[in-house]
């Protein structure tokens, strides 16, 4: 096991000199280039491996100190309260929430189960899809974690056959390879960029449905422009994420959760503030960032390197959970996680966790396609696309067919054969 300890004590090594104003200098975003790794001003010559994944940690860990001061207490500006370990109070998401300026109140929150018009309006909407012999759906996502989304979408379409013929397409909405919305400095050159990707996919595909297969990316769309005119039905997976967590909260009343995701979907708060509104207690909660892990899942999502990344971070959750450790949620709100499903078992049991993992991916398929869905059409002719703007490296592109495989070939293929457009939006 990865263990937070050994970072600690390269942290003490001072890998990094710099004055006490330096360190609120350092760059927001920490990114992995195939030359050097650049922190700010600092540089370091490119690192591959474990001592790539040290650094990660070690410069989290590093901005804790800063931040948070010498006491080790953990800050949280929305003043709720979590389980502490007397050992460890360093948490990722006070941290990220100084990083990325919060927008984490009630009133955005709840924004982000709604949709562009009435519930009414977007159930009239879907109901008119399900009558419907032809359709094109939209997949977006901020990499290819959504990939899999789409790989369960055409398995069920192939059972079911309720449609007479689907197009699916993935829209990859990452802009460039140097770093992803995570990287941008502010809220609203996020909003701003997906909005410039939900226009230019409206034009150029003109799909009958969106899915946002992002978590990151369904906690931003509320407040898109896009959202306040789009006359197509739009469907994210924070109503998901958050109705199968509060499902196992209710079913296990002792349990706490632990909220694995993007520095940007712990930064909006949005599944936690939904849960408290509905009166679940502060200390019910973990929210746990994970910089980075998408990028090492996407290389290989059983490799050493991702299992080690996975054990830090769970590492780092359990020790703000008192023991003996209650049962513990393990809730995976990134759609990329799920690739690593394996991985998250293997690092919970090391630790001796009582625990239950949810992936709410699935979920979010069910607002469009009902499970008790009936076949209409002997068969279903299924078309998929994977378009990208930036990119796709042939190892990317092999590690993850490879886990698409065992749910769709057709999806598989898409992507081993994606096309590449620098113009896509």
């Amino acid at each position: 096991m990865f263990c937070l300890k050994d970072i600690r004590a390269e942290m003490k090594n001072k890998i990094y000199k710099t004055g006490s104003k330096d360190k609120n200098k350092i760059s927001k975003k920490i990114r992995e280039k195939n030359d050097d790794l650049a922190i700010g001003n600092l540089k370091r010559p490119g690192l591959t491996g474990k001592e790539k994944i040290r650094l990660v940690l070690t410069l989290v860990l590093w901005l804790a100190s800063a931040i948070e001061g010498s006491d080790g207490k953990e800050v949280r500006p929305d003043s709720s309260r979590a389980f502490f370990s007397p050992v460890a109070k360093i948490s990722s998401s006070s941290i990220l929430r100084t990083r990325i300026r919060p927008e984490n109140n009630l009133e955005k929150a709840s924004a982000g189960i709604k949709f562009s018009g009435s519930a009414s309006s977007l159930t009239e909407k879907i109901d008119d899809l399900l009558r419907r012999e032809k359709i094109t759906v939209a997949l977006i996502d901020s990499g290819l974690g959504g990939l899999s989304l789409m790989a369960e979408a055409a398995s069920r379409l192939e059972k079911i056959k309720f449609y007479r013929e689907v197009n699916l397409v993935f829209f990859n909405a990452l802009f460039s390879t140097e770093g992803g919305y995570n990287a941008l400095p502010t809220r609203e050159a996020r909003l701003e960029m997906f909005d410039r990707v939900l226009t230019s996919l409206e034009k150029k595909i003109q799909p009958d449905l969106i899915l946002i297969a992002c978590n990151t990316l369904s906690t931003l769309y509320p407040s898109t422009q896009f959202a306040r005119k789009a006359r197509i039905p739009v469907l994210n997976i924070v109503k998901p994420g958050v109705d199968l967590l509060r499902k196992k909260l209710e079913e296990e009343p002792l349990s706490v959760a632990i909220i694995f995701a993007t520095p940007i979907t712990i930064s909006e708060d949005t599944h936690r503030q939904l849960l408290l509104k509905e009166g679940f207690t502060a200390n019910r909660f973990i929210t746990q960032a994970c910089p980075e892990l998408e990028i090492f899942i996407e290389k290989d999502p059983e490799g050493e390197e991702t299992a080690l990344l996975i054990s830090a971070f769970l590492t780092e959750a359990l020790a703000r959970i008192p023991e003996p450790w209650p049962p513990v949620i393990l809730s995976l709100n990134c759609t990329h996680y799920g690739y690593s499903l394996a991985l998250w078992e293997r690092a919970a049991r090391e630790n001796n966790l009582p625990f239950i993992i949810i992936n709410p991916n699935s979920s979010l398929i069910d607002l469009w396609l009902k499970p008790d869905a009936r076949p209409r059409f002997p068969r279903t002719a299924i078309k998929a696309i994977c378009l990208s703007r930036v990119p796709i490296e042939e190892k990317r592109k092999q590690a993850l067919a490879s886990f698409l495989r065992k749910i769709s070939h057709l999806v598989a293929e898409a992507l081993l054969n994606y096309k590449f457009d620098p113009g896509l939006f």
